[in-house]
């Protein structure tokens, strides 16, 4: 099995959250300011160049205003999609 971060479940997932950010008219900086993560680490993840760790994942989705029952939703979606 390919690694996560190779597999397009997860490319589908990084998208919808790109996505989120664009429709909530929010910049990766913006973004990354409230993370306290440089911007280079979310352009990363956004790229699927690095994985979020799930921790990271559930404070970018809390960022996107999403809560955690829609995040995992959201990944489940992708998952079975």
């Amino acid at each position: 099995m390919a690694k996560t971060i190779h597999r397009p479940e997860y490319r589908r997932l990084l998208d919808a959250l790109r996505q989120r950010r664009v429709d909530l008219g929010l910049s990766q900086v913006a973004v990354a300011r409230e993370l306290g993560w440089p911007q280079q680490k979310l352009s990363s993840a956004e790229a699927c160049a690095r994985r979020l760790d799930v921790l990271e994942y559930l404070e970018l989705s809390r960022v996107l205003q999403l809560s955690p029952n829609r995040a995992i939703a959201l990944a489940m979606r992708e998952l079975s999609s």
